[in-house]
């Protein structure tokens, strides 16, 4: 058995209990602060209902998930080990000794689940739950029929093709004014691109072929179906990289027909996704060495701020290296990677200390 000792399923227990009253304390307020600001537009819409307010929010809650999970596991592990401080506890195990490097050993189970976890959602329940999120705000928290300058976007298909669009409405499964460009030479445009089962269908579309060094169009049509496109079955190739699984990035990462600065931005949510479950294990090496230490004077106010303050900290500089990331030449990997591995490697060595 993994815990064998009672102390050990003690511990376990505590923090696993505590993690499950914080994590449903806190998306409780997030629902209520929600529900605040959007509830009125929400119940405006003729089309609105119970279940879909319920649908809503149970997607909201996959989409913070991690972040909550880390948050939550954070004031478990400074609840517990308070509460043992103060009662003695932690004294008499090392009086029995048990070194501290076992104490944390429930702790770093709890953070390994917690990393799993993390993993799964980004993999399967995050993108879905994004996905869900943005159409539910272009349908029924939207202000205006176009809140921003919409910027023309770009898909690389598998043959080498492009297709160049100004906006996709995620309601109708559909492009406005968009391009289809074959190659140098060939070009076709329409001002709707439909996408049905197992066909795209253009409305109102223009062929356009060069010749010369001007393009000529050679022909129109009302409606005309593209059987050049093919679509992934899988996925909706028209999400934005944040929606999509940790595997879709992996396989758009390896196609040849991207170019450098989407390559970037794949990476950049790619590595974003790998490295951000390790939050919890940085947690267990930040906060356990304070909190196990033999003091009168522990001031538990002034360890819960500091963690939190460094909790949000850390997000926001992820956060940060995501964006630069993106829009940088550098490798997205150095950038994502080097402040957990900085991270890591000062408040390991401070664990390995106690």
């Amino acid at each position: 058995m993994i815990l064998s000792k009672i102390w050990e399923r003690k511990i376990f227990l505590n923090t696993f209990k505590l993690i499950l009253f914080f994590l449903f304390a806190i998306f409780l307020i997030v629902i209520v602060i929600d529900f605040s600001v959007h509830g009125a537009k929400i119940f405006a819409h003729p089309k609105t209902s119970i279940s879909l307010i319920l649908q809503y929010y149970f997607n909201l809650f996959f989409i913070q998930l991690n972040l909550f999970l880390a948050l939550t596991f954070l004031l478990a592990i400074i609840k517990v080990l308070s509460d043992m401080n103060i009662h003695h506890e932690l004294t008499a195990l090392r009086m029995a000794a048990i070194s501290a490097k076992k104490i944390s050993r429930p702790f770093f189970i709890i953070a390994l689940f917690i990393s799993i976890i993390s993993f799964v959602n980004f993999q399967y329940f995050y993108p879905k739950s994004l996905s869900f999120k943005d159409t539910f705000k272009e349908k029924y928290l939207k202000k205006t029929q176009y809140t921003k300058k919409m910027q023309p976007n770009v898909i690389y298909l598998e043959d080498g093709a492009k297709l160049v669009y100004q906006k996709y409405d995620q309601l109708q499964n559909k492009l406005f004014d968009a391009y289809f460009i074959k190659n140098s030479s060939d070009i076709w445009h329409a001002k709707y691109l439909s996408f049905n089962a197992n066909e795209v269908i253009g409305k109102y579309v223009d062929h356009l072929t060069r010749k010369d060094k001007n393009f000529e169009k050679i022909e129109s049509y009302q409606s005309y179906t593209f059987k050049d496109i093919t679509l992934d079955e899988n996925t909706n190739m028209f999400d934005p990289f944040e929606n999509r699984s940790i595997t879709n990035l992996f396989k758009l990462n390896s196609s040849k027909n991207i170019c450098q600065k989407e390559k970037n931005e794949i990476l950049s949510y790619l590595n974003y996704k790998l490295a951000m479950p390790f939050v919890s294990l940085i947690i267990v090496l930040a906060i356990f060495p304070p909190l196990i230490i033999f003091s009168k004077n522990i001031s538990i106010f002034f360890i819960s701020t500091f963690a939190l303050f460094g909790f949000i900290i850390f997000h926001t500089i992820m956060d940060s290296a995501l964006i630069l990331a993106e829009n940088t030449a550098k490798s997205p990997y150095i950038i994502l990677w080097l402040p957990i591995i900085l991270i890591s490697f000062i408040f390991g060595r401070r664990f390995q200390k106690i």
